[in-house]
């Protein structure tokens, strides 16, 4: 299994701070769909995305997990999802190239957090 770690740089850890104090486990809908950050103690989080389902269900699109070490600056990525790609997409990113897709679209996604809360 390769190791997912990814280092952060100073710009992006402070968004990363920001994002995780103004987020919480409660859906909040902001413009163009639910933002929600989910703390599961222990340095691992997952920042999700979703847009509005069938029957009041939520759709990730797309959920990342993490585990986040502050002192090095480091992130491990534990599992992406997206329920609204086709096909679906979940799984354990273990590959460089599904590695390298993660931390791609966590960058688009943090940045997406930020801007929809300083926007609002």
């Amino acid at each position: 299994m390769l190791a997912t770690v990814y280092s952060v740089l100073n710009n992006q850890m402070k968004q990363l701070e920001f994002v995780l104090a103004h987020f919480s486990d409660s859906r909040e809908y902001l413009k163009d769909g639910y933002y929600r950050v989910q703390d599961f103690g222990d340095g691992t989080y997952e920042l999700e995305f979703s847009t509005a389902g069938y029957c009041g269900t939520f759709d990730s699109h797309p959920a990342i997990k993490f585990r986040i070490v502050p002192e090095t600056k480091t992130i491990t990525f534990l599992l992406y999802r997206d329920m609204v790609a086709r096909p679906i997409q979940f799984f354990k990113p273990e590959s460089e190239s599904d590695c390298d897709f993660v931390q791609e679209r966590f960058n688009q996604l943090l940045a997406k957090f930020y801007q929809a809360k300083q926007s609002n």
